[in-house]
């Protein structure tokens, strides 16, 4: 993405520009005065669309974001006009989308994805359980990974709530509109490469979707990851026992002492997609998670071993 920066706060925008470069090495960014700016960039300014006459805002409003010191609404509902000191990650997430709108770039489709779903006897450590196969996913396999709560309360947060509220909001428009988007813009993403959804802490708004509207985002989805990783935890809602049924894998971590057989409870499915990992130490999950691991992506990386 080049991105160019025409700003009166001269100190924000060199603070920003640091947080940037060390944020995203792919971003290329150019000052500008108050002049004329390259056609292939976006923009982000401090001037705001009050200011500039309606001519020259019409030629740049698709392709600019306006930083507002305060939260006075849109003034024209065209423009994408966003809080100042709104987080890193918030601005990063709007550049991105207005760049994919305007430029047509929605980034690289993955042809198509591995859909893992993982429950077991305890909400309790479930989101560990994932973070650990996520990761082990990444180091032995590689690829981009997806993590989706699907639990009745959601522990992956990261961001402000009000701020992934919002996002999440702005996915779904996308999604029911069948429109393309840059799924960075609505995820986060850790040092590791794996991302998790832009979800508010606490209550799982993805628990009051109806099935259509989970499908559609899960199928969404799959089309930017190799793999998903689905976090059901004990929440074995209707909605999610047929997701369970349609996942490609399903890994399911108990100890014998509620569930004895899972697959009784899950439905009809074929019997090598369920994998049942049961011990009572993190040793006995670890070494389950990389046989599954080494089932399911082969043995070895050449990647690792060229290392």
């Amino acid at each position: 993405m080049r991105l160019t920066m025409m700003m009166r706060d001269t100190e924000y925008r060199d603070a920003l520009i640091g947080m940037i470069a060390d944020l995203d090495k792919d971003v290329l960014i150019e000052i500008a005065g108050t002049g004329s700016v390259r056609r292939d960039s976006v923009i982000l300014t401090d001037i705001l669309p009050s200011e500039i006459e309606k001519r020259s805002l019409d030629r740049i409003k698709g392709r600019t974001v306006f930083l507002t010191q305060v939260n006075a609404g849109k003034a024209d509902p065209e423009c994408s006009i966003l809080f100042k000191y709104s987080s890193l990650q918030a601005i990063m997430a709007e550049l991105a989308l207005v760049w994919s709108e305007w430029s047509g770039d929605c980034g690289t489709i993955t042809a198509s994805s591995r859909v893992i779903a993982v429950t077991g006897e305890s909400d309790q450590l479930s989101s560990l359980r994932c973070r650990t196969l996520a990761g082990q996913i990444a180091y032995r396999h590689g690829g981009s990974i997806l993590m989706i709560p699907l639990g009745y309360i959601n522990d992956y947060r990261i961001g402000s709530d009000t701020e992934d509220s919002a996002w999440f909001r702005k996915l779904m428009y996308f999604i029911d509109e069948g429109r393309d988007y840059m799924p960075e813009s609505f995820t986060h993403t850790d040092s590791y490469g794996i991302s998790c959804l832009r979800l508010p802490g606490g209550i799982n708004p993805l628990t009051a979707l109806g099935q259509s509207h989970l499908s559609g985002l899960i199928q969404s989805m799959s089309r930017h990851y190799d793999t998903l990783i689905l976090d059901i935890g004990t929440c074995f809602s209707e909605m999610n026992l047929k997701i369970l049924s349609n996942a490609d894998n399903i890994i399911f971590f108990g100890c014998g002492r509620r569930i004895e057989n899972p697959a009784e409870f899950i439905g009809n499915i074929r019997p090598e997609k369920l994998v049942n990992i049961s011990g009572t130490d993190a040793g006995e999950e670890a070494r389950g998670i990389d046989d599954f691991i080494s089932e399911t992506y082969g043995r070895t990386d050449q990647k690792k071993n060229d290392s």
